[in-house]
């Protein structure tokens, strides 16, 4: 009778299994996340090249760009340093000659008029220019600055190649 009984037990098993589920289920919801700090960068500087100037006195022009993609809506000053040769007063920019001491004055100026000079103090006042952010990708989403720039050509100046380095950078 053990045997009947163990067997109508096991059956009994067998049969209630196979009428409740074989698994249970549980679900919770998760949330997915991002944050978007404010993020600005100089994407690429255009070289001012006045090109070959006789060594007579005068003035020559130029031109170049400064590119900055900066996150929708970040506000930002762009600033332009005194450049390598001007003991750092932007007031006195100079190109140097390769290999020598002499120097060529220079002004960057952000109008075509060249009357609004470009510094490196930024905030209230400061001599930089600003802009608002388009958002960060292609070359669409540039913010162009144009540099204009000036050099004061003396008529004495040794012949050769002039040049200076100036750093752009962007605050936001």
């Amino acid at each position: 009778m053990n045997v009947f009984k163990t067997s109508l037990l096991a059956t009994a098993l067998i049969a209630a299994g196979a009428v409740a589920p074989a698994n249970a289920a549980d679900n919770m919801n998760f949330d997915v996340t991002i944050s978007i700090d404010e993020s600005c960068d100089v994407i690429s500087t255009e070289t001012v090249a006045f090109g070959v100037q006789l060594a007579s006195a005068g003035t020559a022009t130029a031109q170049g760009d400064v590119a900055v993609q900066c996150t929708v809506d970040t506000a930002y000053e762009l600033a332009l340093n005194a450049g390598t040769h001007s003991g750092n007063d932007i007031t006195a920019r100079q190109m140097q000659i390769d290999a020598g001491t002499a120097t060529i004055a220079y002004q960057l100026y952000q109008d075509s008029a060249n009357s609004d000079v470009w510094g490196e103090t930024t905030g209230i006042g400061g001599n930089t220019a600003t802009g608002i952010g388009t958002g960060f990708g292609d070359a669409t989403f540039n913010q162009v600055h144009t540099v204009y720039a000036e050099a004061t050509i003396i008529g004495t100046e040794p012949t050769g190649d002039y040049s200076d380095t100036i750093t752009a950078t962007v605050t936001f």
